[in-house]
């Protein structure tokens, strides 16, 4: 006669629990998700494979003059078309990122109660800082891609700097809406020594953050929200900061964080569990962003 498992047997799994626990952690603990493109995201959910096809529009150039000073105007000269040639850019959902860990069965039943919310934690922010790092650190689709480059390696951010970037955004017309600067903590304490800085940042933060714009959110500067991670690129000696506009890089999670579980009898009677996410990004509009050297 086959022995069933019980409720008390079973009594230190709970799935529901744990994949909610890791979904709150994960999403308090990560910054730049948010401030990608998620247009996308809907279309490639589980089951629909692995890559939207964007097309892209191409930025619609000045009109043409057939009138004063062209010697025209009158004379019913024809007319002179264009000829858009428009592309497109794939976004593939590619990146898994996981944590687990395995232990005896008997463990699991004698380990305290509270170690299985620590695990839990532990999961949620490996896979904040595995995702936050991808976006950052792509070097092809991160913020550390950009054709842009201003700044100095390991010097603190000037004003100049920072309204260069925003004149690159300008002058590629990108939306003056959902417009970010992500820095390092230290390219942080950097802005905090401009006095207009510290002043905007400080009047922005007195018991008016606001809770909508996300985790890692520090205030504002001209039209731009400023954010704060520990998980930007390394530089030489500093960090790569980035200011950009939400169109440059378009980020899509077909699978959340999910937990699961499996009783492992080949290899010992081992309780293992593995929380994992999956997604895929892309920079669709490199002249939407720069990389910003500093500290």
């Amino acid at each position: 006669m086959a022995t069933n498992m019980t409720g008390t047997t079973m009594a230190t799994w709970l799935p529901e629990q744990w994949s909610s626990l890791a979904s709150i952690t994960y999403r308090s603990n990560t910054v730049l998700p948010a401030l990608m493109d998620r247009r996308w995201e809907p279309e490639i959910g589980v089951g629909r494979g692995d890559t939207v096809n964007i097309p892209l529009f191409s930025q619609n150039n000045s009109a043409r003059n057939r009138g004063a000073g062209t010697g025209t105007f009158g004379e019913a000269t024809a007319l002179t078309f264009d000829a858009a040639t428009e592309q497109q850019i794939q976004l593939v959902v590619n990146k898994l990122g996981y944590k687990g860990f395995s232990m005896p069965v008997e463990m699991s039943l004698q380990t305290m109660p509270n170690y299985q919310s620590l695990l839990t934690d532990g999961i949620g922010k490996a896979l904040a800082l595995f995702t936050d790092s991808e976006l950052a650190n792509d070097t092809t689709n991160g913020l550390d891609a950009f054709t842009s480059v201003l700044g100095v390696d390991n010097v603190d951010v000037t004003d100049d700097v920072v309204l260069s970037a925003i004149a690159v955004l300008d002058n590629a017309i990108a939306d003056y809406e959902s417009r970010y600067l992500v820095v390092s903590p230290s390219t942080y304490i950097s802005l905090l020594k401009i006095e207009r800085y510290a002043n905007s940042l400080y009047g922005g933060s007195v018991g008016n953050l606001d809770g909508s714009k996300g985790t890692g959110y520090v205030g504002s500067i001209y039209n731009v929200d400023v954010y704060k991670s520990s998980n930007l690129q390394d530089g030489t000696a500093g960090k790569k900061n980035a200011l950009f506009q939400k169109e440059a890089i378009a980020f899509a999670e077909q699978q959340s964080v999910k937990i699961v579980n499996d009783l492992n009898i080949e290899d010992g009677l081992l309780e293992q569990y593995v929380g994992y996410n999956v997604f895929g990004h892309v920079m669709v509009k490199d002249g939407f962003g720069n990389e910003v050297a500093g500290k």
